[in-house]
C-alpha cells in the first residue's frame, strides 16, 4: 500500500509535457533568421556542387579520366541530395513533431486505446462438414522412404 502510494506520487512528479511555444523563447526570430540564412547558403552550395560536378563529369568522360568522371558524378548526386534535404527538412521535422505530439501514454488511461484495425473472427465448422469427400481418390502413401 505504501509502495503503491509512493509509486503514484513519483509517477505524478515525473510527468513531463513538452509543447513548443514561440512566445516563451527569447530570440526565436533571430534564430529563425539564422536557420533560413544557413539554408540559403546550403542551396547555393548545392547548385555549385551540381554545376562543378557536372563539369568534372563531362570533362572526365570526354578526356577519358575515369576518376574525374566518378568524382563529378558524386558531386552531382551530392548536390541533388543536399537540395532535397534543404527543401524537405522542415517537412520532415514538422511530421515527426506532429507524430510525437500525437503519441499518448496508454498506461494512464486504458479506455483511450483504439481497437485493432482488423478483427479476425473464426467460426468453427460443424463436425458433420469435416469428412472426406468419397469422390476424391487419394494416392497410396509412398514406400520409398
Amino acid at each position: 500500500m505504501i509502495v503503491g502510494a509512493a509509486t503514484a506520487s513519483v509517477t505524478a512528479f515525473l510527468a513531463v509535457e513538452v509543447k513548443p511555444n514561440e512566445a516563451k523563447a527569447p530570440g526565436i526570430n533571430a534564430l529563425k533568421d539564422l536557420v533560413n540564412g544557413l539554408a540559403a547558403y546550403a542551396v547555393v552550395a548545392a547548385v555549385a556542387s551540381v554545376l562543378l560536378g557536372g563539369i568534372a563529369w563531362a570533362l572526365g568522360e570526354r578526356m577519358g579520366l575515369d576518376r574525374a568522371s566518378a568524382v563529378g558524378k558524386s558531386g552531382v548526386l551530392a548536390g541533388f541530395g543536399l537540395a532535397f534535404l534543404v527543401g524537405a527538412a522542415a517537412t520532415f521535422v514538422n511530421f515527426f513533431i506532429a507524430t510525437g505530439a500525437s503519441a499518448d501514454d496508454a498506461t494512464t488511461d486504458t479506455n483511450s486505446m483504439r481497437p485493432p484495425a482488423v478483427v479476425l473472427t473464426i467460426t468453427p465448422a460443424p463436425a458433420e462438414d469435416i469428412v472426406d469427400d468419397p469422390d476424391v481418390v487419394h494416392a497410396p502413401p509412398s514406400a520409398d522412404f
